[in-house]
């Protein structure tokens, strides 16, 4: 009998991302951390800033999540819909830290910016730190 499984689709408004069966997926919800397995009961939610860590025959595949919405449909398909996403494997780190550094640079200016234009700051130095992690992540082996 053959293990049952999900089947993921990254997408973004650009391309699909990734799209293949796995065992499970964890993402990272406004709620917290969220792990689906087959099976699991239909769901939406909205996800925040993070990761999406997909398991393939016990290898770990990371993707760097710039928030969006997941969908857990009856079928077992899993749907992730973010306006950017990216496999840690080609995230590079030396781009990343020095775009997090800039952010944060604009934000200690002394001539502070606006509420909204701080707001984007630590949004961009989060997507940004967060890339950095995931790329780290997707080094280990």
């Amino acid at each position: 009998m053959s293990k049952k499984q999900l089947h993921l689709t990254i997408t973004t408004p650009i391309q699909t991302i990734y799209d293949n069966h796995v065992d499970q997926v964890t993402v990272t919800s406004a709620a917290g951390e969220l792990t689906i397995l087959p099976d699991h009961v239909p769901l939406v939610v909205p996800l925040m800033i993070g990761q999406a860590m997909v398991k393939v025959a016990g290898k770990e595949i990371y993707h760097a999540i710039d928030g969006g919405i997941l969908e857990i449909r009856h079928n077992n398909e899993v749907v992730i819909l973010s306006d950017r996403s990216e496999n840690a494997s080609e995230i590079d780190i030396d781009r990343a830290n020095e775009a997090a550094k800039r952010a944060e640079e604009l934000m200690n200016q002394d001539l502070p910016p606006s509420e909204v234009e701080y707001a984007a700051l630590q949004k961009s130095m989060a997507k940004e730190l967060n890339r950095v992690k995931l790329a780290q992540k997707g080094q280990r082996k």
